[in-house]
């Protein structure tokens, strides 16, 4: 990569034939092509290109709920969605190449230092997912507008339903499914979220359901 000045006709930015012009803080550079690799990928490389297109095909749909979902943590410059696939990553894809799972027990939608909705539990109730909890409130982390965020996978189908309409004083929740889901496989997950969405609470696994 060289550096140059500006001739008469200014600095470029693009490619031109086998140069491509760019600028970097103020200051303008030339640099060529990079040239193609003729090695075949290792394994490793395919394994990790397979991780990263797991995480790409399950947490995309969701990126502006992830975003949400990490954004009281100190991330620098990682986006929540990024921190999401990082831990997607390291903790859900499980197995060996080609043959990867994901493990939805350590899908993690949320961390923040919101309480959580204690005794939060998740039951099928018809076509329905009744959820229930405890209600604990402090004036510190758990207020009783808390929202309670319900973020559930249609594996079957490879979709997501989401639910924002219960707050913590409530105590219960039913998420309507409704019909056409018949026999689907839906992961759940839940967490809080405050009034004006500037912190949260670690998100929970609340269980795998086959709609009857």
């Amino acid at each position: 990569m060289g550096r140059y000045s500006k001739g008469v006709n200014g600095a470029f930015s693009g490619k031109v034939g086998s140069v491509i012009g760019s600028t970097w803080r103020s200051v303008d550079y030339l640099r060529g092509l990079p040239k193609k690799s003729s090695k075949p990928s290792t394994e490793p490389q395919l394994a990790q290109r397979s991780k990263f297109s797991l995480a790409a095909l399950y947490l995309s749909p969701i990126k502006d709920i992830l975003n949400i979902g990490f954004k009281d943590k100190q991330l620098n410059k990682l986006t929540g969605y990024n921190a999401a696939v990082k831990i997607f990553l390291n903790q859900a894809v499980v197995g060996n190449y080609p043959d990867f799972e994901i493990d939805f027990s350590q899908v993690v939608l949320s961390k923040g230092s919101l309480s959580i909705f204690h005794g939060l539990s998740a039951a099928l109730q018809g076509a329905d997912l009744l959820l229930n909890w405890q209600g604990i409130l402090n004036r510190y982390n758990a207020f009783t507008d808390d929202v309670l965020t319900v973020v559930l996978f249609n594996a079957t189908k490879n979709m997501y339903l989401v639910y924002e309409e219960a707050q913590r004083a409530a105590l219960t929740y039913t998420a309507v499914i409704g019909a056409g889901f018949s026999g689907d496989i839906f992961h759940a997950w839940a967490f809080a979220v405050n009034r004006d969405a500037t912190a949260v609470a670690n998100s929970q696994y609340l269980g795998t359901y086959t709609m009857p």
